[in-house]
């Protein structure tokens, strides 16, 4: 939005008379007529203030031009600007509302490189950055529409071919599977559209962005350009969550159409109810997105990236937590960590930097693991009382409890579902809206000391005494084991984005890291690393921390 089209001489009005004005003075937040700007220019007080063009400054974006110089509230000029609140303050502002606050500094100084500062070039820089992201997503999902087409035309062809085959009985048949067909393509395309139309407004947006960035440079003041950035950066923010949200919430997935064509069709006509199947199944994204805030908000930028190998994991020590006793841990959605006192009967947690922020006292002896719900609510599994239960960490209350038909160890928590080791039983999942639970994978030999973890659309989990790490589809269907002598009684286990699962091997104290195909294993970690039994693992996926809790003292780990 520009600025009015019509400017005043603001000096020429207060003596009742109207002419249009030429120049604009920022600081004096005044129009001048050029009579009036000699006399501005002859004046102490205002001959140095930068006076700009009426022309230049109707090119301002309103929310620029519309930056006073003057505190409306004290009618004084901004002189102050107060870094802990990131306001700008004239001197009353300052005995009233900034007298505790520590490191006010002069404006003058604050804004004398606004228009060449960092910030600026930086914001400018991040636009660019979104607009190639945009691009990159735009140009992603207009080959999946080509494939799904191409894939659509095949299977097309593929039930024209069957049906050819078989006689007229199969025409309802047919005809309601090709409109199955065609409406897994018309769900799968208008998704994509509207996803096209989104980002092509986000363009238009930036373009706009990019465009008041120019005239900030050229025409601003350096207050209205300083605060400008600070708008400006704001809106970047959005925007560059918008992106990685695409991400996040499986926008960019690739999308497939799949048929399969039953093999009894050509054989049993008068008892088939179907001619085939249509699915939707989605894969990881062929883009990836870095984020802006990781890498000091220079960029982000959207690659196609090849997903890493074990070969390449390091871990690093961040820190370590001074507990002992230690059987299972959690990072909750908000990236607090949550630590068994498995000998205290309790849980800790504590902010990222490592300062105690809560402590739950359990009224049950021996608890063993947890799983996060959601950021205010946990799954606490215990060893001998074959019972879960759901705790509230604000109140430290219990909400409820779960019964399990065997003494119950690992847990772990998946959209709306909680899975859980029943000794001797298998895997079982309970579904948390109402209670209803089911065995998801049978297992009369499951041990004790059983952990589980689930990720995409696979579950993990491991056997104590027959030294194994199983994965299994979401419906319980054994894809691989893996048995060795690298990994001894394993227990808790985390997977990261790569679908590599980290485990914790403690017959032999060690973190051993294994292929997503489940062939592959190598040693990270051992007991000259510190490692000393460990039992849980909880992995943060976006930030890569991984947190250990060994049984003597827990600690939290950078995977690179």
């Amino acid at each position: 939005m520009e600025s009015p089209s019509t400017v005043i001489c603001d000096v020429c009005e207060s003596q009742h008379r109207t002419t249009h004005a030429d120049f604009w003075c920022p600081e004096c937040d005044e129009g001048l007529c050029s009579q009036c700007l000699k006399y501005h220019n002859a004046l102490k007080a205002t001959r140095a203030h930068e006076v700009i063009s009426v022309e230049n400054y109707k090119q301002l974006p309103t929310s620029i031009a519309n930056i006073a110089h003057h505190c409306s509230q004290h009618d004084r000029k901004f002189q102050m600007y107060c870094p802990q609140h990131e306001s700008v303050c004239c001197p009353l502002c300052i005995r009233a509302n900034h007298a505790n606050c520590v490191g006010i500094l002069s404006l003058e100084e604050v804004i004398q490189t606004a228009k060449t500062s960092v910030l600026l070039e930086s914001l400018d820089q991040n636009l660019k950055d979104i607009k190639i992201n945009i691009e990159g997503v735009v140009k992603d999902r207009k080959q999946n529409l080509s494939e799904i087409q191409k894939q659509r035309q095949k299977f097309h062809d593929e039930i024209k071919q069957v049906r050819n085959k078989i006689n007229e009985h199969l025409d309802t048949l047919e005809k309601r599977l090709l409109q199955e067909l065609y409406a897994a393509e018309t769900k799968v395309k208008s998704q994509i559209e509207d996803l096209l139309e989104k980002l092509t407004e986000n363009t238009e947006n930036v373009n706009s962005m990019e465009n008041s960035i120019s005239t900030i440079k050229d025409y601003a003041s350096d207050l209205q350009a300083f605060l400008g950035s600070k708008m400006i950066e704001t809106e970047i923010q959005k925007y560059g969550t918008f992106m990685q949200s695409l991400f996040d919430e499986g926008s960019l997935r690739m999308i497939d159409i799949n048929s399969k064509i039953d093999n009894k069709i050509t054989h049993i006509l008068l008892n088939a109810t179907s001619l085939g199947t249509i699915s939707i199944e989605s894969s990881s994204p062929l883009v990836f997105m870095k984020s802006g805030k990781e890498l000091q908000a220079q960029t982000r930028s959207l690659q196609h990236v090849p997903p890493s190998t074990i070969n390449d994991k390091i871990m690093t020590l961040q820190r370590k937590f001074d507990i002992y006793g230690n059987t299972g841990c959690s990072i909750s959605p908000t990236g607090d960590l949550i630590i068994i006192d498995h000998g205290n009967y309790g849980l800790l947690i504590y902010k990222e930097d490592g300062t105690l922020k809560n402590k739950v006292h359990l009224s049950t002896q021996n608890p063993v693991d947890i799983a996060c719900i959601d950021d205010k609510t946990v799954a606490v599994s215990f060893q001998y009382c074959k019972q879960i239960q759901i705790i509230k960490i604000s109140t430290k209350t219990v909400e409820r409890t779960l019964k399990t038909g065997g003494n119950c160890y690992g847990l772990c928590h998946s959209d709306d579902h909680l899975l859980y080791c029943d000794t001797g039983s298998g895997i079982q999942k309970v579904n948390m809206s109402d209670n209803c639970s089911s065995i998801l994978v049978k297992d009369n030999f499951l041990s004790a000391w059983s952990y589980v973890a689930t990720y995409k659309d696979k579950i993990f989990y491991t056997n104590c005494n027959q030294y194994t790490v199983t994965c299994c589809s979401l419906t319980g269907e054994k894809m691989w084991e893996y048995k060795d002598q690298l990994v001894s009684f394993p227990r808790g286990l985390a997977v990261d984005k790569d679908s590599n699962v980290y485990i914790a091997s403690s017959g032999n104290n060690s973190i051993i890291v294994l292929s997503s195909d489940g062939k592959k294993a190598r040693k990270l970690l051992g007991n000259d690393n510190g490692i000393c039994q460990p039992f849980g693992l909880a992995l943060d996926v976006k930030k890569e921390n991984l947190l250990v809790a060994n049984h003597n003292v827990p600690a939290l780990y950078r995977l690179s």
